[in-house]
């Protein structure tokens, strides 16, 4: 292998020749320049020369003219590698001067070994202009025509990439600066004048870099930092007028080949807006992050007041109970051995029946509250709406008197509804007494109702809806009381048991039909509560059949009931009733009772929420076992059987806790003939 001397002032150029040589075994020596050159093939004598054509000072021609006219290295062959002369421009001085070849920087690695291997055998011949004499003049002649030509070339191409470059620098939408080592602005682009609103002479030297933190002005100076390794960084600044803009810099250092620094380019973007925005999408955030903790925080206050006033009045409902209780205990107790006169069975019978009232109206509050949870068990009808609002005054004049006014404006065409009709009635008259209360001066109630469509675009329901309003003109309500109107045991009102769950209640009984109730107050302008029902095209449904008689005597129930004292109920009253009762305490009991019962099981009342086994999963494993009987579900919370919309699944009936004997044994008889009471 040979030692081959490349002469390059490209650092890049020549560590590139290096590598393909030493990759084919070659000795590489280098040199950056012409002079440098002479002196190493004068000491090493190379067995070949690669040398640039365009360098500073001595340039190839030069130092080729200078290494032949030397008897100690004129048969040393010489390649000829460039970027800046065509083959064909710079073959005439190469065959002058005994060049083996010419071959462009841009060739194929393949390409340049197989020339070096080439140029290796190549002994320069003598030429007719030899480099002494006349013909070293014309040569030289010919070489100073050559570099001026191409000079003048590289110049017009110098002048044009210039033109275009100031071009786009001053169009560019950011701020540039372009200077010398030490952060000296030598050119800035109006855009920066632009962001900085300071004059261009004004910018530059270092005038540039109030565009930066001072804190970061070291690292600008450091001629040190590398090229590869930008300066970035975001500031604050002041600008002319006193406003403040936010600033992102980048500032990258210029290398020559020879990895000096020599100077270095600065883009400067105004990114205020984009701050700015950010700033505010934070603020946004932090906004709604407080909203949401109030919104909890009112949460966490609805659910104590929620859980106080259930406690409050339950507790009450509670005290009468136990407390008459034991005043017939003690009635018992004293009477016993004593005949039972008429006025002491009457106060007997006067306590139970406070006993009574008030276990009905803790089971009316405990309906309330699933009611406005939308988890009351129901059983929806298609219902001719327009007709329940016509018949509304009717209701109205009986619950509330004949001197209350209604005035209904009514479509003739309504829609009918999908609900149960029990109570939606109950939520029309709640809402007219609400109405009728908050008129002292007895005005009459607008009531009007009519088919809409597209409410789903408010953010509300989609497709056919009846819209029915419920106005009053008195004395309204101030946002922050609207706001909560709805939430349970919220009243202005006079207290009592269940006070404030009127609103909460019709709230909880629309939403479960997959409607919307929403109220519109303010003070001194009366309120509207608007009621949103989805429209159905189903006919509505004919008043259901009448039970028929069915004998209870020798049919088997089989009971379902992990609550001890409530299985005792339901085993009383039908035992008392005439059926044959097998009790289980949960749904695996249940299950195991029916496998192994011989006889005909007629009916199973199941309760719904049981430990192991629930209702639901006790049904479905008793349609493998028995399929043909029929199911009655009691619970006073059905979730396993509801739909996602609170709704009864198809086909299931369910006897709500707590339940009379009579609603016990109707509902029953009804489940045995296969028809709803």
């Amino acid at each position: 292998m040979a030692t081959v001397l490349v002469v390059d002032d490209s650092a890049t150029s020549r560590e590139v020749a290096r590598a393909t040589l030493d990759h084919a075994g070659h000795r590489v020596l280098e040199a950056s320049n012409g002079r440098d050159a002479l002196a190493l093939a004068m000491s090493t004598h190379p067995e070949l020369i690669i040398t640039d054509l365009l360098m500073p000072g001595l340039d190839g021609y030069g130092f080729v003219r200078e290494l032949r006219a030397n008897t100690a290295t004129a048969e040393i062959p010489v390649l000829f590698y460039t970027a800046n002369y065509r083959p064909d421009e710079a073959r005439p001085l190469a065959d002058a001067y005994g060049v083996a070849t010419v071959l462009a920087k841009s060739a194929h690695p393949d390409e340049f070994l197989s020339t070096v291997d080439r140029a290796l055998h190549h002994r320069p011949s003598p030429q007719a202009d030899s480099p002494s004499g006349d013909g070293g003049a014309n040569l030289a002649s010919r070489h100073l025509h050559m570099v001026h030509a191409k000079l003048v070339e590289k110049a017009h191409a110098l002048d044009e990439s210039q033109a275009q470059l100031s071009t786009v620098a001053e169009l560019s939408p950011f701020g540039i600066v372009v200077g010398t080592v030490g952060g000296v602005a030598t050119y800035v682009n109006r855009r920066l004048v632009e962001i900085t609103q300071v004059a261009a002479d004004k910018l530059l030297g270092q005038g540039w870099m109030r565009c930066l933190p001072m804190n970061r002005w070291p690292e600008v100076l450091d001629p040190g930092r590398p090229a590869d390794d930008p300066l970035r960084c975001r500031c604050r600044v002041q600008i002319e007028d006193g406003s403040a803009r936010w600033l992102d810099a980048a500032i990258r250092q210029i290398s020559h080949s020879d990895h000096n620094q020599v100077g270095f380019v600065a883009m400067i973007d105004d990114v205020t807006a984009v701050v700015e925005a950010d700033e505010r999408r934070r603020a946004e955030e932090r906004e709604r992050e407080v909203e949401e903790r109030r919104r909890i925080t009112e949460r966490f206050d609805s659910l104590a007041r929620l859980s106080v006033a259930v406690a409050h009045d339950f507790n009450n409902l509670l005290n009468v109970i136990l407390a008459f209780d034991e005043f017939l205990d003690e009635t018992v107790g004293g009477a016993v051995g004593a005949e039972l006169t008429t006025a002491a069975a009457q106060a007997i019978r006067s306590d139970l029946a406070r006993i009574n009232d008030a276990g009905r109206r803790a089971a009316h509050l405990a309906h309330q509250l699933l009611a406005f949870g939308g988890r009351e068990i129901v059983q929806p009808t298609v219902i001719d709406i327009g007709a329940m609002l016509r018949d509304l005054r009717g209701a109205v004049t009986q619950s509330l008197g004949a001197h209350v006014a209604i005035d209904a404006v009514v479509s003739t065409d309504l829609h009918r509804v999908h609900a149960d009709g029990g109570q939606l009635c109950r939520v029309l008259l709640n809402l007219v007494t609400n109405a009728v209360d908050a008129m002292p001066e007895g005005s009459p109630v607008l009531v009007r109702a009519r088919n809409a469509t597209g409410y789903g675009e408010a953010g509300g329901l989609a497709g056919d809806y009846v819209h029915i309003e419920v106005v009053d003109t008195g004395i309204g309500m101030a946002p922050e009381i609207a706001r909560q109107a709805m939430e349970p045991f919220f009243t202005t009102k006079p207290g009592g048991p269940g006070a404030g769950l009127g609103l909460a209640t019709a709230y909880g009984i629309v939403r479960q039909v997959g409607g919307e109730l929403s109220i519109e107050s303010a003070p001194g302008h009366g309120t509207t509560v608007h009621l949103h029902l989805p429209a159905t095209t189903e006919p509505a449904e004919t008043q259901p059949h009448h039970v028929q008689a069915v004998g209870s005597t020798g049919r088997t129930v089989l009971v379902a009931e992990d609550e001890k004292d409530l299985r005792e109920v339901a085993t009383r009253i039908l035992t008392s009733a005439g059926y044959r009762v097998l009790a289980a305490a949960d749904g695996e009991e249940a299950l195991a009772v029916a496998e192994a019962y011989d006889g005909p099981i007629d009916v199973v009342l199941s309760d719904v929420v049981m430990p192991k086994m629930n209702g639901s999963e006790l049904a479905k494993a008793l349609r493998r076992c028995r399929p043909a009987t029929p199911v009655l579900f009691m619970s006073g919370y059905a979730a396993p059987l509801m739909t996602d919309q609170g709704l009864l699944e198809p086909g299931v009936t369910v006897l709500g806790k707590p339940f009379t004997k009579a609603q016990l044994l109707d509902m029953l008889r009804a489940t045995l003939v296969g028809t709803s009471p």
